[in-house]
């Protein structure tokens, strides 16, 4: 861990959109700065660097990897490329923060997980709605919940998006749906026990990877969960995130508007509560920026990584085997 006593120095790798935001969100965080940047393309790392500062661009990355003066990169490339990245790093000695899905299969997953271990560092995936402060105050109003409803539909991915393609991003279910499969295991407060679900290629027909997914999760706490992901349409009503939490006392909840309005249900009365602002990514900024300050391990580990990919992962071959799928224990 890194001395608390001292600036966290920070390394982006993949300087497009999603890197650039967390560049802006850890330049209001005390205690850290990015002092280099990575990419493939000079001109993006070179344009981060001029417009947020730091020591150097490059598009070596293993310029980074051999630079003592980092302590933690940021990865955020085409999904393909986490896993061999996130090893490296670790290898390297670096503490991660790591974009999702954590990988596309559970082989390199795996692999990052036993890599973490062996080297002692901190890998925290990058589930920003951990963070939203609807998100915590739900779980903490139904701890316990028996009927958990997460959604995630966006409009239909065009067909040369990178996140669309098989290898690089795999699509839809596989890309995104690690965001909804953590937030229903994170309300559950439980681990998957089994899944069985329905879908397919619907919206990309004749396309590698499945893009719609609706799927019943049992959880071990006897939780059951109802997860809906796919590309068919963004919903005006409740927005791109959707979720629902019901207890067996008569409590809900619903979040929606993004994650910024929540209704609240206590078995009498009703009431809504909104915030301002999506504020998941400047949280788990500084929250990672936290733990490696005070020399803990953040609240996301590479555990919630790999347990979101499991629940995907899982979902897709309940779909194209038509079977209920089990979970180890």
């Amino acid at each position: 861990m890194t001395d608390k006593n001292t600036e966290l120095k920070l390394a982006l790798i993949g300087c497009g959109s999603l890197g650039r935001v967390h560049v802006e969100c850890i330049s209001k965080v005390k205690g850290a700065a990015f002092t280099a940047y990575a990419d493939i393309n000079q001109a993006a790392a070179d344009k981060v660097l001029a417009d947020f500062g730091g020591s150097y661009a490059t598009t070596d990355v293993r310029k980074v990897f051999e630079d003592p003066e980092i302590d933690a990169v940021y990865i955020c490339t085409l999904h393909d490329s986490h896993a061999p990245l996130a090893i490296e790093a670790a290898e390297a000695g670096k503490h991660v923060f790591i974009e999702k899905p954590l990988a596309l299969n559970m082989e390199a997953c795996e692999e990052v997980a036993a890599t973490i271990e062996r080297t002692g560092t901190v890998l925290m995936p990058a589930f920003k709605m951990r963070y939203y402060p609807l998100i915590q105050k739900a779980r903490e109003f139904i701890p316990n919940p028996t009927i958990i409803v997460g959604q995630m539909m966006d409009n239909r991915w065009g067909d040369d998006k990178w996140a669309q393609d098989p290898i690089k991003g795999g699509a839809n279910v596989h890309s995104q749906g690690c965001h909804t499969t953590d937030i229903i295991r994170y309300f559950s407060g439980s681990e998957p026990e089994s899944i069985w679900a329905a879908g397919g290629m619907m919206t990309h027909p004749g396309h590698a990877c499945i893009d719609q997914c609706v799927a019943s999760i049992k959880f071990k706490s006897g939780c059951v969960g109802s997860w809906v992901q796919g590309d068919s349409s963004c919903p005006p009503f409740t927005s791109k995130f959707f979720f629902q939490l019901y207890s067996a006392d008569g409590k809900s909840v619903q979040l929606y508007d993004r994650l910024k309005t929540a209704t609240f249900f206590d078995g009498d009365k009703t009431w809504i509560e909104v915030r301002e602002d999506e504020e998941g990514f400047q949280l788990e900024n500084e929250a990672f920026v936290k733990a490696l300050s005070a020399g803990q391990q953040p609240e996301l580990k590479v555990e919630d990584g790999i347990q979101a990919t499991r629940i995907v992962l899982a979902a897709d071959k309940a779909i194209r085997s038509g079977e209920v799928q089990q979970f180890d224990s």
